[in-house]
Order: structure tokens, then C-alpha cells, then sequence
């Protein structure tokens, strides 16, 4: 019996190690497309934006830490909530 749950260990261990390698390594060819430029400024301090957020009445561009502060403060994530419609966040570029 334990020879088989062995045998079974070999056959399985190399199809998880390969599920887990295709899940978590992205292929060099994809790369992400961003839309804000750095002509779009911030609506608070002019600082490149990275959060364009639609809403009812137009459009907000936020730089980070803008964004980032009013969405911390419970007033403003509701008041934010009730204008926006759809979100761009593209702050994953501050990481490259």
C-alpha cells in the first residue's frame, strides 16, 4: 500500500509544480497598456496621475497620494462611491 501512495506522490508532484509555474510566471510577451499619460495631471496638486475616476458629472484625475487619502477617509470613499461609476487605477506602474 505504501508503495503505491509513493508511486502515486511521483506522478502527482511534477503536475502541481507545473500547474503552479503556469499560474504565477507571466510570459514576457504580454505586457499591460496604459492609458493616463504624464499630461494628465492631478485635479488636486498637478502631480502625474494615476487614478482617473468617471463619475456623473465628468471626470477626476489623482495622483496616489491624493487617491489614497480620500479613499482612507470614510467620508470620502462614501462620497466617492456615490459619484463614481468606473475607475482606472494604473498605480501599479509606481511599482515597475
Amino acid at each position: 500500500m505504501q508503495g503505491l501512495f509513493l508511486m502515486a506522490l511521483d506522478f502527482i508532484k511534477p503536475t502541481i509544480e507545473r500547474y503552479n509555474m503556469s499560474m504565477t510566471t507571466e510570459h514576457p510577451s504580454v505586457q499591460k497598456e496604459w492609458i493616463l499619460t504624464a499630461n494628465d495631471r492631478c485635479d488636486r496638486c498637478s502631480a502625474q496621475a494615476y487614478v482617473k475616476v468617471t463619475g456623473v458629472s465628468g471626470d477626476l484625475l489623482f495622483c496616489g497620494h491624493h487617491y489614497n487619502k480620500i479613499m482612507d477617509n470614510p467620508e470620502g470613499y462614501e462620497k466617492m462611491m456615490k459619484f463614481a461609476f468606473q475607475f482606472l487605477d494604473e498605480r501599479d506602474r509606481l511599482v515597475e
